[in-house]
C-alpha cells in the first residue's frame, strides 16, 4: 500500500493493461508491478502465499490439474492386440499341430510375424514428430505431446490483447492540430518536455519527433497528470485533460475533442494558458497480420473471442480494428474470470485454444484444451503452454491449424491402413497362404507405409493466406 507518493505503475504482466495506472497514498500495489515514475514509500501487507501472484500460481496448479487428459488410444489399442495376437497364435498353433503337424509352426510363425502391430504403434507418434518438426520450422515450438489433436479439433481460438493481438509497445497513432503551429514544432515541444519523464506515453513521443532541436527548461512533472515547462520564453503544458483544463482553462472542449476521446486510444493534450495547440492519440498499435488471422480462423469455421484485463474501451478498439465481434470481446477481467469464461465454454462442448503472454494469462493458457504462449511472454505463461511462438508472425497460428487437421487425416489414414493390413493378413497366415518370409515382407512394407504417409507432413507447410 502506497503510504507517500503519486506515481505511474506498470502492472501490464499482472492485469494486462497496455498503459501504467497512476496511483497515490492508500492505493495497493501488486507485488511484480513496476514503479515508471516518481519515487513511492509503501508499506507491505501481504507476503508469501497471500499475494496476488501467488493466488495466480493457486490457479495455475488447478487448472493442470484438471486439464483433460488426451489418451493415446493407439497404443492401448496395440497392447490389447498383441495379447489376442498371441491367444489367437496359440489357437492357430493347436489347430495345425492335430491337423498337419508338420506346418504348425512355420504357420505359428507367421501368424506371429505378420500381424506384428509396429504400423498400428507407429500409426500416431510418426505423424505427430514430423508436423512437430515442420512446426518448428515455422517458429512454433511444440511443447506437449497432445497439442497438435487440441489444435486441431478446436472450436474457439480465445486471445489475449495486449503483447498478444498487440505489440505491446505504446506508439503515436496521430497528431490533431488546433493552433497555427506545424507538426513538426508541435512533436519537437512536446518532445522536449517528455525528455524529463520515464512514462512509455514520454518515450513514443520523443521517438516519434525524431531528433530534438529544442530544450525545455523547470519542467516539473505531475506523476500520471502531465508536465509543465518552459520552451524560449514561453510555458508550455502536456497531459491529460483534467491536467490542461487546471492549468489553461476549458480549452479541451468541443465536439471534435470529445470524438477523439471516444476512440479509446490514450490521448495527451499540448497547450498555453489560454490556448491548446495538439491532442496526440497514442495507442498499443495490432500486429500487422492481426486482422489477416482472425479472417482465416473465422473461414476455418472457428470463433474467435478476446479477453483481456485491460481497459474494455481498449479492447472494443482494438477488436473492431482487427475484425472481432465485439459481442466476443471483453476487458477487464481478472486472470480468474478469464478462467471462467473458458471453462463455461468447455462444458458447452467447445474444445478451446488460447493465445496470451503475461502472468495473468497463466491460468487460462492451463485450463484451455490447447495453450499457445508468445515467445516474448513471462516465463509463467511459457510454462503453462502446450505450444510456443518464438515468431512474431502471427499468422503461422493460421499455418498450424491447418497443419494440425492435416496431421489428423493423416493419423486416422495410417490407423486405417494398419487395421486394414492386420485384417486381410491374419487369416491369410491363419490359414497357411503366407510363409513365415513373406510375412515378414509384408509386416515391414506396411510399417514403411505408414511412415513414407507420416513423411508428407515434413518440409515447408502450406502457408495461410496472409502468411
Amino acid at each position: 500500500v502506497i503510504v507517500k507518493g503519486h506515481s505511474s505503475i506498470d502492472e501490464a504482466l499482472l492485469s494486462g493493461e497496455s498503459l501504467p495506472v497512476v496511483k497515490g497514498p492508500g492505493e495497493a500495489l501488486v507485488g511484480g508491478s513496476v514503479n515508471v515514475e516518481g519515487p513511492l514509500s509503501v508499506r507491505v501487507d501481504k507476503v508469501g502465499q497471500d499475494t496476488v501472484l501467488s493466488h495466480i500460481l493457486r490457479l495455475l496448479e488447478r487448472a493442470q490439474t484438471e486439464k483433460p487428459a488426451i489418451t493415446q488410444m493407439a497404443d492401448r489399442a496395440a497392447s490389447r492386440f498383441v495379447a489376442a495376437v498371441l491367444v489367437l497364435a496359440a489357437v492357430v498353433a493347436g489347430y495345425w499341430w492335430t491337423a498337419d503337424p508338420q506346418r504348425w509352426l512355420e504357420i505359428t510363425i507367421a501368424v506371429l510375424v505378420v500381424t506384428c502391430p509396429c504400423a498400428l504403434s507407429l500409426a500416431t507418434p510418426t505423424a505427430l514428430t514430423a508436423a512437430t518438426g515442420t512446426l518448428s520450422t515455422l517458429g512454433l515450438l511444440t511443447t506437449r505431446g497432445h497439442a497438435l489433436e487440441g489444435l486441431a479439433r478446436a472450436t474457439h481460438m480465445v486471445f489475449d490483447k495486449t503483447g498478444t493481438l498487440t505489440q505491446g509497445r505504446v506508439r503515436l497513432l496521430r497528431t490533431h492540430r488546433f493552433s497555427d503551429l506545424d507538426r513538426r514544432r508541435i512533436l519537437q515541444l512536446a518532445a522536449a518536455l517528455e525528455r524529463h519523464s520515464e512514462h512509455p506515453i514520454a518515450r513514443a513521443l520523443v521517438e516519434a519527433a525524431d531528433r530534438l532541436t529544442v530544450t525545455a527548461r523547470e519542467v516539473h512533472n505531475a506523476p500520471g497528470d502531465g508536465l509543465r515547462g518552459r520552451v524560449g520564453g514561453s510555458e508550455y503544458f502536456l497531459g491529460t485533460p483534467r491536467f490542461i483544463a487546471r492549468h489553461c482553462g476549458e480549452v479541451a472542449q468541443g465536439e471534435r475533442i470529445d470524438a477523439i476521446l471516444q476512440r479509446g486510444n490514450t490521448v495527451v493534450l499540448l497547450a498555453q494558458r489560454g490556448v491548446l495547440h495538439a491532442v496526440f492519440e497514442l495507442g498499443d498499435e495490432p500486429r500487422p497480420d492481426a486482422s489477416h488471422l482472425v479472417r482465416h480462423l473465422r473461414g476455418q469455421g472457428l470463433k474467435v473471442l478476446l479477453l483481456s484485463g485491460d481497459h474494455p474501451r481498449a479492447v472494443r478498439s482494438t477488436a473492431q480494428r482487427i475484425g472481432i465481434d465485439p459481442g466476443s470481446a471483453t476487458g477487464g477481467l481478472s486472470p480468474a474470470q478469464k478462467l471462467e469464461r473458458v471453462r463455461a465454454l468447455q462444458s458447452r462442448g467447445a474444445v478451446v485454444a488460447m493465445v496470451g503472454d503475461g502472468v495473468n494469462d497463466a491460468p487460462v493458457l492451463a485450463g484451455a484444451q490447447v495453450s499457445i504462449a508468445m515467445g516474448s511472454g513471462a516465463q509463467v505463461a511459457l510454462a503453462s503452454a502446450d505450444m510456443v511462438m518464438l515468431s512474431n508472425r502471427l499468422m503461422g497460428l493460421g499455418t498450424a491449424l491447418g497443419l494440425a487437421r492435416k496431421t489428423r487425416r493423416i493419423i486416422r489414414q495410417n490407423l486405417v491402413w494398419a487395421l486394414t493390413y492386420n485384417a486381410l493378413a491374419l487369416p491369410a497366415a491363419a490359414t497357411g497362404l503366407v510363409a513365415p518370409w513373406m510375412a515378414a515382407i509384408g509386416m515391414s512394407a506396411s510399417s514403411l507405409l505408414v511412415v513414407a504417409n507420416a513423411l508428407r507432413l515434413t518440409g515447408r507447410a502450406d502457408p495461410a493466406p496472409g502468411d
